[in-house]
């Protein structure tokens, strides 16, 4: 168990014996990792090696509030580094970087047998590859994760908004017209994140973006907010669309969101 955050409770069971890795959340960064046997078959790359212990709240400081990179992770940042990756990990941005498993450099575990093991492309790559998505704890205790980090861009945005349709008919229509509106501006690298369904005939508009400034990301939604405003008699705006973007850097920094509210 690293953050516990499981809806399904799969850190835990009944008559199991329960190794809780909190206090394991040591980070460190690398300007130029490579894998324990891989030198001379892969090229450097820049890395965080995050405890097994370590929430993304931890990662996220660390490596891109302190350090100016971005590394994959998951949007909720209450959620263990190591349970993320040991399932997939699809997070906000990761229709531009790939899952959190994807980063996956090297990991070590300690296996049924008591071994202590180190997993990557060239040492257990049989291991390396089930642990990339093969659920938390499947294969052994995780310790130690290296992720890949990136340049981090200039911007990361959010954007939200409630919309209520006055009756079913046109509730349907919005959602029709959103899907349309999802598919022609949304679905490509810079957005992420959600939208959620109410039995009200409301439609919540939850999502982030990156790479975009504001004035970008206000042009994008410009045209579906059109659309709404057409027909006041169908739909309310329950909560004015916030749409806008700052500096990447301090998008997990708790101090300056609070000196900038």
């Amino acid at each position: 168990k690293g953050g516990g955050h499981s809806y399904q409770g799969t850190s835990d069971a009944p008559d199991s014996l329960l190794v809780w890795t909190r206090r394991m959340n040591a980070i460190a960064l690398h300007d130029a990792f490579v894998g324990q046997g891989c030198a001379g078959q892969q090229a450097p790359h820049p890395a965080v090696s995050v405890a097994a212990g370590a929430m993304w709240a931890d990662a996220y400081h660390a490596v891109t509030t302190q350090a100016g990179r971005y590394v994959q992770g998951g949007g909720c940042t209450s959620v263990g580094v190591a349970g993320l990756v040991q399932s997939g990990g699809f997070g906000s941005f990761s229709k531009n970087y790939g899952t959190a498993a994807a980063g996956l450099l090297e990991a070590e575990i300690v296996t049924a047998d008591g071994a202590v093991r180190i997993a990557n492309a060239c040492t257990n790559p049989d291991l390396f590859w089930g642990i990339k998505g093969g659920g938390g704890g499947s294969l052994g205790v995780v310790t130690r994760l290296t992720l890949r980090t990136r340049e981090l861009p200039e911007h990361f945005g959010g954007t939200s908004a409630k919309i209520r349709a006055t009756s079913a008919t046109a509730f349907r229509a919005l959602i029709e017209r959103f899907v349309d509106f999802y598919a022609e501006h949304l679905l490509n690298p810079h957005w992420g994140e959600q939208i959620k369904l109410d039995p009200d005939h409301t439609l919540h508009i939850s999502m982030v973006s990156q790479g975009l400034d504001s004035t970008q990301a206000q042009a994008v939604w410009q045209p579906f907010f059109d659309w709404v405003a057409q027909s006041p008699h169908d739909y309310a705006l329950v909560e004015t669309p916030s749409i806008g973007s700052g500096p990447a850097r301090r998008w997990w920094d708790v101090a300056w969101r609070e000196q900038h509210a």
